[in-house]
């Protein structure tokens, strides 16, 4: 009979034989080890979160979280292993568990400030940004002068429409940290900067401070957006070139990549996916290119009654990733996730919304580049809505080149990337269009603010619900959106952003050129 001291070796040895096979890529047989030997002693948190990590790997969010809840259980109060639990809990789409655990690991006067911090992070990626906000208060009151968690409150703010806080906050972030590149571009975006109000003094003076540092470029566009705002278009052009010569230099990204996964995903979807879809959902999905509108869209249908919006989300990608199992690349994920059975992604989809909008009688994903998975979207969810936004390319391309994103969307800043995107992207959406087209409803942006009620209607009914004319107030909503036009669409619908592109156009020839000739163009 083993001893418990030899079952711990063994428990060791098999321990340090699954993260080996982790680094080599072989997360299933880290998995079937780490559990015959849990099987057989008990573990403690290192073994358990290296099993959690196996199966994320492996796409198995639902053992992830078994496997790191028992980590955490094993040290309740160690904060790596709430932290990994609350990672597997996001990654399962399991909102509300989520947000308790975020809950009950933030009680107690007691809690540092920068665990304070991490959990609003947390709830920041489940989208309760009112949970966030709370808990960076807490944080700043622990430290007031900490720029870190002034600058993540501030973040908050702007979600929630808060705008004279995050303003302060900003403030205080700068004034601790003068060459913050992140809090500086935020500080500008924030309002419509005017002559007798606005920033170009400070972002002169330490424009030259910032070189050689990795956030120099966020100094660069928040000087393009004020120049912008205020007139000065030629000056806000050289400032825009800079951040974005310095922004993509900074990156590993071959926009051919995003081009040949396109034209794979159209290949593929020629193929019928097995069995029916899941039926008892109904999403409204709002796709299209970034800055294309779609943000409008979706204030529009979130502002009708028993509509949430669950905003820019990767729960359908997620689902793809679970119900399509281990793959050994990108080409085979995509070929799996069109050939199998549609039911379980449909159906692990609307689990997921149900989660993040549990009382809404129908969601809206605004998720912008879900057109890739409209082929999925179109047999998982036979019921869902398609709508797809149109905007003149050329404006779209402006609209990117010009907005520093935080995360995704690495064709943004160069010309030629940005062409080479918009012509795949346009590759995949005429073929959607020949394979789905009766199951996409296009709304262009220039009808959509020319005519805002005719346009309203027209989108409503494309969903499947009657006239309320309280969608026209889309801008008086009260509910977070932290995406780039967080600002924007807080005010009532204009048309100033339809031919901004001409402003510049002597330096937009080459791609007007190339998107006229692949017939992106009209």
């Amino acid at each position: 009979m083993e001893t418990s001291l030899e079952q711990d070796d063994r428990l060791a040895a098999a321990t340090r034989e699954a993260v080996t096979l982790l680094e080599k890529g072989a997360p299933a047989k880290a998995s079937a080890i780490l559990e015959a030997a849990l099987a057989e002693a008990q573990g403690g948190t290192t073994e358990w979160t290296v099993l959690a990590r196996a199966y994320q790997r492996q796409s198995d969010f639902a053992a992830m979280v078994r496997s790191a809840a028992k980590a955490r259980a094993a040290s309740p109060d160690d904060a790596r292993a709430q932290a990994l639990e609350l990672e597997a809990l996001v990654l399962l789409g399991d909102i509300p568990t989520a947000r308790q655990r975020i809950v009950e690991c933030s009680h107690g006067p007691a809690i540092p400030a920068e665990r304070l911090d991490a959990l609003a992070q947390t709830a920041t990626q489940i989208a309760d940004y009112e949970l966030a906000a709370a808990l960076l208060l807490r944080a700043c009151e622990a430290q007031p002068a900490h720029p870190r968690y002034r600058f993540n409150l501030a973040a908050a703010q702007v979600a929630l429409g808060d705008f004279g806080q995050a303003e302060e906050n900003l403030r205080a972030t700068l004034k601790a940290q003068p060459l913050d590149g992140d809090a500086r571009y935020n500080l500008s975006t924030l309002r419509t900067q005017s002559p007798e109000r606005n920033n170009l003094d400070d972002l002169t003076r330490i424009l030259p401070q910032m070189q050689g540092r990795r956030d120099a470029f966020a100094v660069h566009f928040a000087f393009a957006k004020e120049l912008e705002d205020l007139g000065h278009h030629a000056e806000s052009w050289r400032a825009l070139q800079h951040g974005n010569a310095l922004r993509r230099r900074a990156m590993q990204y071959r926009v051919q990549d995003d081009a040949e996964t396109m034209e794979q995903i159209a290949a593929c979807s020629s193929e019928n996916g097995k069995g029916e879809g899941h039926s008892d959902a109904a999403p409204i999905f709002v796709v299209g290119m970034p800055r294309s509108g779609t943000t409008l869209v979706d204030r529009i249908f979130a502002s009708y009654p028993d509509v949430a919006s669950v905003g820019e989300v990767n729960d359908l990608a997620l689902a793809i990733m679970e119900e399509t199992g281990p793959v050994g690349s990108k080409r085979e994920l995509i070929e799996k996730s069109h050939r199998g059975p549609a039911q379980p992604i449909g159906a692990n989809y609307a689990q997921r919304v149900a989660w993040r909008a549990p009382d809404a009688a129908r969601t809206v994903d605004k998720t912008p580049l879900n057109f890739l998975y409209l082929g999925i979207i179109a047999k998982a969810l036979p019921n869902a809505t398609i709508v797809s936004v149109e905007r003149d390319p050329m404006d779209i391309a402006f609209a990117v080149y010009k907005t520093l994103f935080r995360m995704g969307y690495p064709f943004a800043y160069s010309l030629d990337d940005i062409a080479d995107y918009l012509i795949a992207k346009h590759r995949l959406m005429s073929h959607w269009q020949d394979t789905i087209g009766h199951r996409i409803h296009e709304v262009r942006y220039e009808v959509l603010v020319r005519n805002q009620e005719s346009a309203s209607r027209d989108l409503l009914r494309s969903a499947g619900l009657d006239w309320d004319k309280r969608v026209l107030d889309f801008h008086k909503a009260s509910s977070p959106t932290a995406t780039a036009s967080a600002a924007q669409v807080r005010q009532p619908i204009h048309e100033r952003s339809i031919g901004a592109w001409r402003r510049h156009e002597e330096h937009f020839k080459g791609l007007f050129d190339r998107l006229s000739q692949a017939g992106v163009i009209q």
